[in-house]
């Protein structure tokens, strides 16, 4: 399972980044061609913001597995210490819930895009299709919390973190 998450979590990194990297990539080829050329790389600020999209909702699962996501801590030794195996895993279990139904309402996002035909402009490109990403972070991030919640020694420890 740790063989798993960990490639999975390399993929999913490789593929936010390279989705930042050519966002940034077309912003400074815009702006540029928009100051030597005066004029704008067609459709470039719009591909940009969708790449830009794509890799913080797929981040949203990268957080999740470095264990490096925001989490409220006012609660915080409420609950006495002898019940931490309980309460990390329900933290899990709820964690995976949400994760699960944002998911959930995402892909519905994105059913009923694709069946209204509604485009990016000025792309023309089917809005679903740069959306399918928004149910698969969602997904991946309540996977990996489903996993933590089975095994807790799979997440990454405060001093693991990178």
């Amino acid at each position: 399972m740790k063989r798993f998450l960990s490639a999975l979590l390399t993929v999913e990194t490789l593929v936010a980044g390279v989705f930042y990297a050519i966002a940034a990539a077309i912003l400074f080829a815009d702006v540029i061609s928009r100051e030597l050329f005066a004029s704008p790389i067609w459709g470039g600020q719009r591909m940009a913001v969708l790449l830009a999209n794509g890799s913080a909702l797929i981040g949203i699962a990268v957080a999740v597995a470095l264990n490096r996501h925001i989490r409220p801590s006012v609660l915080d030794g409420a609950i006495p210490a002898r019940f931490d195996p309980v309460t990390v895993r329900l933290g899990h279990l709820v964690g995976a819930a949400v994760m699960f139904g944002g998911a959930y309402f995402g892909a519905l996002l994105v059913l009923d895009n694709k069946a209204m035909g509604f485009t990016t402009p000025p792309l023309k490109l089917e809005v679903w299709i740069a959306q399918l990403v928004l149910p698969y972070g969602f997904a991946s991030a309540g996977l990996r919390y489903l996993f933590f919640a089975i095994d807790p020694d799979l997440q990454p420890k405060h001093e693991d973190r990178i």
